[in-house]
């Protein structure tokens, strides 16, 4: 990746984040944690993190002025990779919190998931399933075969596959099809957690780092 790339977790205060050091750092990139909007101009990529409630995160992201670097985040094209609840914030809206808005970097919304046969499907949906369906080429499976492209859940919110949204979009089954993968410019989002996926997950975010070099 040539030179060490500064990637950016963004904290929302739930305090959570060893396993997404411990894999930046494996691939030889240099994370450090941003709780005040002027270092967000010291990263080369952002990353929200996957676990917490979206309505707290929220109030905690308002509470410390982060949100009041949402358009230069998007303006600046610097590359954003929201990993499962990090996902969620960056879509309109949430069953979770219907009083809160998303931060709208993606014209979605994300859902309760609601299953039918509850013999066969639980909420929330813990553990691993595979990607069964892109309609385009998805930057964040470069270099992962098929067959690897499987990945650890743990949610019980979700976004529903819809072909006609105008993202590149690579979507998972429980029971119903959901979003897996979004991107859009350089906002990306997975919605389970790559941090816990072995050597795909570590490829998969090694995929995202690098396109802060190409920003």
């Amino acid at each position: 990746m040539g030179d060490i790339k500064k990637v950016g977790i963004i904290d929302y205060g739930t305090g959570n984040i060893a396993s997404i050091f411990k894999a930046i750092n494996s691939i030889g990139a240099s994370p450090f944690l941003i709780s005040k909007k002027n270092q967000i101009k010291n990263c080369d990529c952002l990353i929200f993190p996957g676990v917490g409630h979206f309505g707290e995160a929220i109030k905690y992201l308002r509470k410390n002025s982060l949100n009041e670097s949402l358009a230069y985040i998007f303006d600046s094209k610097i590359p954003v990779l929201g990993i499962c609840l990090g996902f969620q914030l960056l879509t309109q809206a949430s069953d979770e919190c219907p009083h809160e808005e998303g931060f709208g970097f993606l014209p979605l919304k994300t859902e309760r998931i609601k299953i039918l046969n509850q013999l066969s499907y639980k909420v929330p949906h813990i553990g691993w399933n595979s990607i069964n369906l892109s309609n385009s080429n998805v930057s964040l499976l470069n270099n992962i075969e098929y067959k690897d492209q499987i990945f650890y859940y743990s949610n019980a919110y979700s976004i529903k596959y819809n072909k006609s949204v105008k993202l590149k979009l690579a979507s998972y089954t429980h029971e119903s099809e959901w979003i897996a993968i979004a991107e859009y410019e350089n906002i990306f989002g997975v919605q389970f957690h790559p941090e816990k996926s072995r050597a795909q997950g570590l490829q998969l975010i090694k995929n995202f780092i690098s396109i802060a070099g190409k920003s």
